[in-house]
């Protein structure tokens, strides 16, 4: 038996993946649990994740248990999971729709409570356009944190918050007031939801105005889930590393591309038969 002292990484010029906590060149997973008809194709239990971890777990920063997951899953399960994550320091959090659901049955705090409850690390709150007082999202964030859990802010279009409105694109100035007052309640990341994303044309420099102001450790940009396009989240990635860098956060990442994106970072691409299946990603054949 051969007794080297080179390995798979050495022999392929692999680069190393840099040690958590990261600020730059995260991946911020999306986790549906059993929650998959009729949008997903891939789930993830108890004994799937743990075997995914081993793999994968090195590679991952944070992760958004999805919010029907949260509401229809067993709570011991719930809690196993989160602490599984937690055991490869991955932060698990709850997005958005939680938010909107516990604010739209009037219980926010008491959405906290049980959250916490459950293990969860992290909370994501959204631009209200005026909708929710200042000093009432305040509040519920210090709530949050007195529960021991983080903020994140995600900036959506007015119609992520009003069904009613009409999306139109955001500029420097609106992203960065709706934004600071989070930072101030004690977020650490604000995450630009992709319908953002889209409405701004790759000459744009509102996007990168908002790293700019920021700072690239404090924003991750979302990828389109499967639920809305297949295969968007290809394309999404790849634009991102152009406009952004190839050490820009990302967010909504699904399981079955997590093992994808540090090669994507490092310059690699899958063969030519992807184009031939997906001809929707011929734009970026060459990114």
């Amino acid at each position: 038996m051969s007794k080297t002292k080179n390995s798979i990484s050495k022999v392929f010029d692999l680069n190393a993946i840099e040690p958590k906590p990261r600020t730059k060149s995260q991946l911020w997973l999306k986790d549906v649990g059993f929650d998959e008809g009729p949008w997903y194709h891939e789930r993830m239990g108890l004994r799937e994740l743990e075997d995914f971890l081993e793999v994968a777990g090195n590679r991952i920063d944070h992760v958004k248990i999805a919010t029907m997951q949260v509401l229809g899953h067993p709570k011991e399960w719930l809690e196993r999971k989160n602490d599984l994550y937690k055991k490869h320091s991955i932060e698990p959090y709850l997005d958005h729709g939680y938010f909107i659901k516990a604010f739209k049955k009037g219980k926010v705090n008491e959405a906290i409570d049980v959250a916490a409850d459950l293990g969860f690390s992290a909370m994501e709150f959204m631009n209200t356009f005026g909708d929710i007082p200042e000093n009432q999202i305040k509040a519920w964030c210090n709530h949050a944190i007195k529960n021991g859990m983080n903020i994140i802010y995600e900036h959506h279009p007015e119609s992520g918050w009003d069904k009613t409105k009409k999306n139109t694109p955001a500029t420097l100035k609106q992203i960065i007031e709706s934004a600071e007052p989070f930072f101030e309640y004690g977020a650490f990341s604000m995450l630009i939801d992709h319908e953002e994303i889209e409405l701004h044309d790759s000459k744009s420099d509102v996007l990168t105005g908002v790293l700019e102001h920021f700072g690239k450790n404090k924003v991750a940009f979302e990828v389109t889930s499967p639920k809305e396009a297949e295969v968007r989240w290809y394309s999404d990635i790849l634009n991102y590393f152009e406009l952004f860098g190839t050490d820009c956060n990302l967010t909504n990442i699904m399981p079955s591309q997590v093992m994808l994106i540090d090669p994507l970072r490092s310059g690699e691409r899958p063969a030519e038969i992807l184009f031939d299946k997906y001809p929707e990603l011929v734009s970026v054949k060459d990114k």
